[in-house]
């Protein structure tokens, strides 16, 4: 699965950072995950919200048909990496 659907990819953020940031809004899993490694093993095209919905593949809201349920899965660092301050 590679699809960026419009979205910031993994291979944009090689040379930003060496580790990725992710989290989830709705409980306290965190973690950091190696650029290079996710980018071997899904691609430098891949989108982050279907990385996103990868790494939340075991999460038990992940699949819940209530919005204000779901997995709320994101990756913190990419604002400062990408919103230019005013």
């Amino acid at each position: 699965m590679s699809s960026s659907r419009g979205s910031i990819t993994l291979g944009e953020l090689a040379g930003k950072i060496t580790m990725l940031e992710i989290g989830c809004s709705k409980c306290d899993r965190r973690g950091l995950l190696r650029l290079d490694r996710l980018i071997e093993e899904h691609g430098a095209g891949i989108g982050l919200p279907v990385l996103g919905e990868i790494l939340a593949g075991d999460c038990p809201k992940a699949r819940t048909v209530s919005i204000n349920d779901r997995c709320g899965v994101n990756f913190p660092q990419l604002p400062d990496l990408f919103i230019r301050p005013r």
